[in-house]
């Protein structure tokens, strides 16, 4: 079958469900001058534990995407399923506007009643060795049934020869999850924990980070890790690669469970292919 950007929305979103360490540590700390431990620092001192709506939102040198959401969706392809998604002036991090995303409630997959999901998507450059992705984060709650996983960023990529993807959720219990539809050998959906001894947070700005790492570029499987303000929360070994090529921020369901009503922001978000970038 030939994927064509267009539907790859409704094929990409039916595969997730469908499929199911490897790096150095030279160039993993945030920040310019790579002297920041990862574990004890970043953590957003422009957003209090509270609502937020302040913080630094500069971009660093050598980033492939940076987004602030000031300017709606130009340069970007919007999909969306029983949901919405705008950039708005509901709840910014930084300046004036953030993506707000909001999921219908009473979606279930059971029913055929498809996904609850919105995403917005962009072209990279062909993935190589390493990836970095930071956005600030606030959600009003968890996924309400502990099988319906919310989804935050993807990559994929689309070529025929090469098609697959990897996604980075969140569960009921704070947990990260790891959806890994890339067709190579040992993929499918990796879970943190449990326990779950960091995880996600509501009613506050989150700093979300997602290292994605490969040994070369012909590497087949390589290792993905998620940060919380700025520290280690779980390292996914063992996860397939491809030449990732598309790269899609959103929130929702693509299996949604019946309790499928979400409210999510996202600002701040930083795609580079040099470093972490870090919570400021």
């Amino acid at each position: 079958m030939r994927f064509k950007v267009t539907l790859l929305l409704p094929i990409a979103l039916l595969a997730w469900g469908v499929m199911p360490a490897c790096s150095g540590d030279d160039d993993d700390k945030p920040g310019d001058d790579g002297g920041s431990n990862p574990t004890d620092s970043g953590t957003d001192a422009g957003s209090p534990p509270g609502d937020g709506g302040t913080g630094n939102a500069s971009c660093p040198t050598g980033a492939i995407l940076c987004e602030t959401f000031e300017n709606g969706s130009a340069g970007w392809d919007v999909g969306r399923e029983h949901s919405t998604i705008e950039a708005d002036g509901t709840k910014p991090h930084t300046g004036a506007r953030s993506l707000h995303i909001v999921t219908e409630d009473g979606i279930d997959e059971k029913q055929n009643e498809g996904q609850a999901i919105a995403r917005w998507m962009k072209s990279i450059p062909p993935f190589d060795t390493q990836l970095f992705v930071r956005a600030h984060v606030f959600m009003n709650a968890f996924p309400g049934d502990q099988g319906q996983m919310g989804t935050y960023f993807v990559l994929f990529s689309d070529t025929n020869s090469d098609f697959g993807g990897i996604e980075l959720q969140v569960i009921r219990d704070t947990g990260f999850a790891l959806d890994d539809w890339s067709a190579r050998a040992g993929q499918g959906w990796n879970r943190q924990g449990p326990p779950v001894n960091l995880g996600m947070s509501t009613g506050r700005w989150v700093c979300l980070e997602w290292e994605v790492r490969r040994p070369t570029a012909s590497s087949t499987h390589g290792n993905a890790r998620v940060y919380v303000d700025g520290a280690l929360a779980h390292d996914f070994t063992d996860i397939g690669m491809r030449s990732f090529n598309n790269f899609w921020v959103g929130y929702g369901f693509v299996h949604p469970q019946g309790p499928s009503a979400s409210e999510t922001w996202v600002d701040n978000l930083v795609v580079s292919r040099t470093q972490r970038v870090g919570c400021e």
